[in-house]
């Protein structure tokens, strides 16, 4: 399964079989196998040529459940495949051909509900709707409807009312993984299995995916999940159904209040505070001694292609956020399917495309910042996740003696050489000292 995630390209006629099981297994993270399914139904000769007509395009999906549910349970991910299926959606809806195609229309607005409403359309699709409240869903999904609690700090305050338009992360199922990947962590760097009883955090744990995955991975443990937003909150507790998880609104800050705990997570969440250190600091204070963490924090260098993204749009940036600006946005990108943003799964939903390009604050990281957080707040490297093999083997080639990347030096010296190394985040694992 992991080759159809990674390798989605490699993926054949052939596999359909395997893929199809996959994206409705219920214990199997749909988004892992997505790409890869489109891949099997072109290899096959499957997918309408791009430019073939709309009705072209209607009868396949019509007859094809394999295709119908890739775009039921997950949200499509490649704009190759968008733009003619947002021909047939605007085919569908202005030549009241949607009752014509009823498992068709039903997947499209299944999509729908999945990326939020991100698909472009014109003010001639805008106007039609009115006439066709069965088939509207496909363009404008229900928004979530939870209001933003007030904040006295003005960051935390932006960042809340993001976070209450759209959930994000978009998630349909969380990876269930065999359990004991934390303990087996642990025991690489000589450190105890996790007791039966023990405590864990997800500091700002959005949706829920994160926490969701931890609760399974030790089902021994008791897992808490905070978060400030009641949106996303809402969102994680419709998807998340481990025993042992407790989900709650809590700034990070003030996580003391619910500790101390043996190991916390906090993903894609310190950055975008106005003071990190000082949100990292109130997670360390409630960890316990010897306890382990696992921060995931931005790259300033791998940002860069994000803040070249920014640049494109900067003339679009002083209006409010609404789902007509983040179609504004997307419009500036989508005829460019390699265009590395594109190419980013969060550029396929509505809180992806507002978490991705318009964030309210980013303070992102580099190395030697990470080295005097973790020196100020007396916590121990333990390792630094590369993504994939061949940058792991590369790593290990020039610098055989440090097989955790604990070299901090060095590693920066490398990510200057190779700046999208860490596209996605630095995965920085460490633990208190007793």
């Amino acid at each position: 399964m992991r080759r159809f995630r990674h390798r989605p390209d490699r993926a054949c006629a052939a596999d359909e079989a395997v893929v199809h099981g996959l994206l409705l297994d219920r214990d199997v993270d749909p988004r892992w196998i997505e790409r890869a399914g489109w891949q099997v139904l072109r290899d096959a000769g499957r997918v309408p040529a791009a430019d073939a007509a709309p009705e072209v395009f209607a009868r396949w999906l019509e007859a094809d459940g394999f295709a119908r549910d890739l775009l039921g349970q997950t949200q499509l991910t490649l704009v190759e495949i968008e733009r003619p299926l947002t021909a047939l959606r605007r085919w569908l809806l202005l030549e009241r051909r949607h009752g014509d195609f009823p498992d068709t229309a039903a997947a499209l607005i299944a999509q729908a509900g999945h990326h939020g409403g991100t698909w472009l359309f014109d003010a001639l699709e805008e106007d039609a709707l009115s006439d066709a409240a069965d088939f509207a869903a496909a363009y404008l999904p229900p928004l979530p409807g939870h209001a933003a609690p007030d904040h006295a700090d003005p960051v935390t305050r932006a960042v809340a009312a993001q976070y209450a338009g759209w959930p994000y992360p978009v998630w349909q199922r969380a990876m269930r993984d065999p359990p004991g990947g934390l303990d087996r962590l642990r025991a690489d760097h000589g450190l105890a299995p996790l007791a039966d009883g023990a405590h864990l955090l997800v500091a700002g744990c959005g949706t829920g995916r994160e926490a969701q995955r931890l609760a399974t991975d030790a089902p021994g443990a008791q897992v808490t999940g905070i978060d400030l937003s009641p949106t996303s909150l809402a969102y994680a507790r419709e998807r998340c159904d481990a025993p042992n998880l407790t989900l709650c609104e809590l700034d990070l800050h003030r996580a003391g209040e619910v500790g101390p705990f043996d190991h916390i997570a906090s993903s894609g969440v310190l950055h975008h505070l106005a003071d990190p250190e000082a949100g990292w600091a109130a997670l360390a204070a409630a960890l316990k001694p010897g306890g382990t963490m696992r921060v995931m924090l931005y790259s300033r260098f791998s940002r860069m292609q994000v803040r070249a993204a920014r640049a494109r749009i900067a003339d679009l940036v002083d209006r409010p956020v609404t789902p007509a600006l983040v179609r504004d946005v997307r419009a500036r990108f989508i005829d460019e399917p390699d265009h590395p943003i594109v190419r980013s799964v969060d550029f396929h939903s509505m809180g992806g495309v507002h978490d991705l390009l318009l964030h309210a604050h980013e303070d992102a990281f580099d190395l030697p910042r990470i080295g005097r957080a973790l020196a100020a707040l007396g916590l121990d490297l333990l390792q630094i996740d590369l993504p994939g093999r061949a940058a792991r083997d590369a790593w290990l080639t020039d610098h055989p003696d440090d097989p955790h990347l604990r070299d901090l030096a060095a590693l920066h010296a490398w990510e200057i050489r190779n700046p999208r190394l860490f596209n996605g985040m630095y995965p920085i694992w460490c633990a208190k000292r007793r």
